[in-house]
């Protein structure tokens, strides 16, 4: 009779009716019975919403002599329930927090998000000194390992340490002490025995409690200025001067943003499914459990301890399509894995040890991608005095970005993702990234996690950056001003991280400052800021000065006519970049080049027929995508045209330099008067092209002279004389 009426979903009778079997079970002494139906009185509790009363029989089950396997299963369904009691009392505490709130219209008004936090954080607190879930997921913990079957309760026993953070005041020493109980916690479920983990949430948890260690050891590098005022909590209001176009208003991002971070919210947290997490190892093993663990009504004459609901089957279809759609990223670990074994001298940071394994099990895992494309980020800036190419960063970007859509929690992957793309010069993309990921941490620092300063700071340099490569001048050098004015020297946190170089805030915004002058004309202001930046560095008051500081300094004494010195600080440099730990990108180490050899032509004699001086720093700067590549070969093509006097390279230089930069009148004129002199041969169609290109760039030459950048002022430099004349 019980049976059907739970079948017919006449619960409460049924609940009654087990009451009385269980009585009569009681009476007689049949040990096995009163098991049986203390658990279907449990579920049927649960099932009508009475979860106290049914956690109160599953405790008297417990008591009982039950085998091992047996007292197993009821801890988990005890677990169960007891999760659900505590949400209820969690909702009941967060009602009864938003009235006191309401009664109180003076006080702060806080936001029914921060106030589930919040509630969550104490609660986690407290049932450390209480007897209820925190107590029975510990025992779950001890006799079982994160398998298919037990990862779920492993995972909410790990929640609970992450959850305990928001109960203590951000950058205390006492929540520094529960961020490294929730590592230690981490780590003993990543390395459980007997089998491993088979979820991804240890190891993203991992990383996460490490990037905000690095947040805080990073404030001992670069400080912060205090006096000033304007708050660094506030560094995602992008504001430009004078108006309110607030950059965090425009419309959506086409980088995806999450709604939370992953290890926010009640116990309720949805969680990745099984499904999606299981490593290839351990696929037949989930197929036995699957087939031992479907999902029936137990008899009355055998309980079935191992409930169907409890054990999570995995689809191994979805597991091969998954591994075939990322076969891509297995061969990038692979790569990074090979990479690892062969490298020298450095060891493994904890973040990478997690990052590493976590592609090794979990490749399909957003995380996991994000941790591939840092590696190999950290992989190519290992080769210390090489630069960084933009076929390797276009691999790495396209990992990290891979990981970021698809919902990764990684400060690190957002920092590198907006610094790569605006090295690869794809600077709306990056402006794109910058913003969404300050955007991502506000969410971050709402949900009662630390404030990332330091990655803040990087982004938004990153934005500043963007903004003057887009022509936003005003907007560029208004962030740029702010922050020059909220850091002091020192080097930002999240470089190691994320795989780049020692990186000075302060140099870079007063880097940017002259950048902004330079596009207006105002060399003297330029030269000002380099000149900071270089003499603090020269007294010890400040970081060492990079090599685009020398470099783009020497510029301007190139242009002031002072060439020894302007050569001095070039290769200075080259030198900066070849230092351990520097690095350089492919587009920068050949802007130096071509710099070098426009002083070398400048000066004359042997600089300029050595062909180890001026000719071998413009081959270096044709060897790489940049913006002075199509410049290079046309000085490259003047020095075979007049100095070596072999007009068929000068040829190829010039049509290469014509192929890359329609804007190259020079290249253009000077294939036309070689072949007017008859020291080359041009086919007719080329010659007309040539000819009309010519005509047309003249017309314009004016109007390009007044919208160009200063880039495109060094590309037309001495072409707009000729040009106008």
């Amino acid at each position: 009779m019980a049976e059907l009426q739970m079948a017919n979903g006449e619960v409460a009778e049924a609940q009654q009716t087990f009451e009385q079997l269980l009585r009569l079970a009681m009476k007689s002494g049949d040990a096995l019975k009163q098991r049986e139906y203390l658990w279907r009185s449990a579920e049927a509790f649960d099932r009508l919403g009475e979860f106290t009363d049914a956690e109160e029989q599953l405790k008297v089950l417990l008591e009982m002599d039950l085998t091992k396997e047996q007292y197993l299963e009821t801890l988990c369904h005890l677990a169960d329930i007891q999760v659900k009691v505590e949400e209820q009392r969690m909702e009941q505490t967060v009602h009864q927090t938003i009235a006191a709130q309401g009664k109180n219209p003076g006080n702060l008004i806080r936001s029914v998000t921060s106030i589930r936090l919040g509630v969550d954080a104490e609660r986690a607190d407290e049932q450390d000194h209480e007897e209820g879930l925190a107590d029975t997921l510990k025992e779950i913990v001890k006799r079982t390992v994160p398998s298919p079957v037990y990862a779920k309760y492993h995972e909410q026993h790990l929640q609970r340490f992450l959850s305990k953070l928001g109960a203590y005041t951000p950058r205390s020493a006492l929540r520094q002490d529960k961020r490294a109980e929730a590592l230690k916690e981490c780590v003993k479920m990543i390395n459980a025995p007997g089998g491993g983990c088979c979820t991804v949430f240890p190891y993203e948890a991992a990383i996460w409690l490490l990037e905000e260690q690095e947040e805080l050891v990073g404030t001992n590098k670069r400080s912060i200025n205090r006096s000033s005022t304007a708050s660094c909590t506030n560094l995602h209001r992008l504001v430009s001067k004078g108006s309110r176009s607030n950059l965090l208003v425009r419309g959506p991002s086409k980088v995806n943003l999450l709604a939370r971070p992953s290890f926010s919210g009640t116990l309720s947290t949805s969680r990745r499914s099984l499904d999606e997490l299981p490593s290839s190892n351990n696929l037949q093993s989930m197929q036995d459990l699957q087939s031992t663990g479907r999902q029936h009504s137990p008899s009355p004459q055998q309980l079935n301890w191992y409930r169907g609901d409890s054990i999570r089957g995995v689809d191994r279809e979805f597991i091969y399509k998954v591994m075939r759609e990322h076969e891509e990223d297995a061969a990038a670990v692979r790569q990074v894995q090979a990479a690892v074994a062969t490298k020298e001298g450095r060891a493994l940071s904890k973040a990478e040890e997690f990052g590493r394994r976590l592609a090794h099990q979990f490749p399909w895992s957003p995380a996991a991608s994000v941790a591939v494309g840092l590696a190999l980020r950290r992989k190519y800036h290992g080769h210390s005095g090489a630069p960084s190419l933009a076929g390797h960063r276009k691999q790495i970007i396209k990992n990290l970005k891979h990981g970021i859509e698809r919902g990764a929690n990684s400060a690190a992957g957002w920092k590198a993702l907006a610094e790569l793309q605006y090295q690869n010069r794809q600077f709306q993309e990056a402006y794109d990234t910058a913003v969404s990921g300050l955007e991502w941490s506000v969410k971050r620092r709402r949900s009662g996690h630390e404030t990332l300063t330091n990655f803040a700071l990087a982004l938004r340099l990153v934005v500043a950056q963007c903004l003057r490569r887009l022509e936003r001048l005003e907007e560029a050098e208004y962030n740029f001003q702010v922050l020059a004015g909220w850091t002091t020297e020192g080097d930002s946190a999240f470089n190691e991280l994320s795989g780049s170089s020692p990186l000075s805030i302060r140099q870079q915004a007063l880097r940017g400052i002259a950048k902004v002058a330079l596009e207006r004309g105002d060399k003297q202001a330029a030269r000002h800021q380099y000149e900071r930046i270089l003499g603090k560095a020269l007294i010890g008051q400040g970081p060492p000065a990079a090599h685009w500081a020398h470099s783009e300094y020497a510029w301007l004494l190139f242009e002031d006519g002072n060439l020894e010195l302007a050569k001095q600080q070039l290769e200075t440099a080259l030198r900066s970049a070849q230092r351990e730990s520097m690095l350089i990108t492919d587009s920068e180490l050949a802007e130096v080049h071509y710099k070098l050899g426009r002083i070398c032509w400048t000066m004359g004699g042997n600089q300029l027929t050595d062909p180890n001086q001026a000719r071998a720093h413009f081959e270096a700067a044709t060897q790489h995508d940049s913006e002075v590549q199509a410049l290079a070969f046309q000085w490259l093509g003047r020095w075979y045209e007049e100095i070596d006097q072999d007009y068929q390279q000068a040829q190829h230089c010039y049509e290469r330099a014509v192929a890359l930069d329609d804007d190259d009148i020079i290249a253009s004129e000077a294939l036309e008067k070689l072949k007017a002199q008859g020291k080359i041969t041009l086919s007719p169609a080329h010659s007309t092209r040539l000819a009309d290109r010519i005509a047309a760039k003249k017309a314009s030459a004016k109007h390009q002279a007044k919208n160009s950048t200063a880039i495109s002022r060094i590309r037309y430099e001495g072409a707009l004389e000729r040009a106008l004349s």
